[in-house]
């Protein structure tokens, strides 16, 4: 099974992807399993699970905290806490998985410093295809997992249909509960490549559209 773990669609302030632009691309680019992602809300996801039939959709959301972002995978309800402990305990309290995206991207960084909570989430994502220095990051994560005994993840990052599969992890059976077992074991394969200057440009288009009011595709 090969998975890309981090999707966002138009429910992001910044995405334009929608139901059919995510299904259609991550068909073309082989992709069997995909998790939805959508910043701070979760009605994105499961929409996605009744308009996406032709790939597998795991239901997440990406969550900003003071360690960076979070990404709670496998959940079908809004986690709320206090603060990122009590996020991270809720997040596996609902048999979800907490990923720690892009920890070395700064332009995404928490006020704290993100090892703090290495030993309370479940995984880290070694490869996200929109860090510029994913090729050197994803050296430093995964010998980071391994030291930890962290499960490794790796997901597109995508706001626009262009990216979708540019970052993937290649797992053994075609059930989601052996892909996250796996995921947990590290016994995946992690597959990347970095998103260019022209879908970078693009990405930001897209966000400015949304703030601009000028982009809000009817909900299925």
């Amino acid at each position: 099974m090969k998975a890309d773990l981090h999707i966002h669609t138009y429910y992001s302030h910044d995405s334009i992807n929608t139901f059919s632009d995510i299904e259609n691309m991550a068909i073309r680019r082989g992709i069997d399993c995909i998790a939805i992602t959508d910043h701070e809300r979760i009605d994105g996801a499961l929409k996605a699970l009744k308009n996406i039939y032709r790939v597998k959709v795991i239901p997440g959301v990406e969550y900003y905290t003071e360690y960076g972002h979070i990404l709670a995978l496998n959940i079908e309800n809004m986690v709320k806490a206090d603060n990122t402990p009590e996020l991270i305990e809720k997040i596996r309290d609902n048999n979800g998985l907490s990923i720690l995206a892009h920890p070395l991207d700064s332009r995404k960084s928490g006020e704290k410093d993100f090892k703090e909570i290495l030993g309370l989430v479940d995984a880290v994502e070694v490869a996200n295809a929109h860090d510029p220095k994913v090729n050197i990051n994803y050296i430093i994560l995964i010998k980071m997992a391994e030291d930890l005994n962290l499960g490794i993840t790796a997901g597109s990052d995508s706001h626009i249909p262009d990216t979708i599969g540019y970052a993937y992890i290649e797992s053994e059976g075609e059930e989601i509960v052996e892909l996250i077992e796996n995921i947990m074991e590290r016994k995946v394969r992690i597959r990347f490549r970095k998103v260019n200057s022209r879908q970078r440009v693009k990405k930001i288009l897209s966000e400015a559209l949304h703030k601009a009011k000028l982009y809000r595709p009817s909900p299925p």
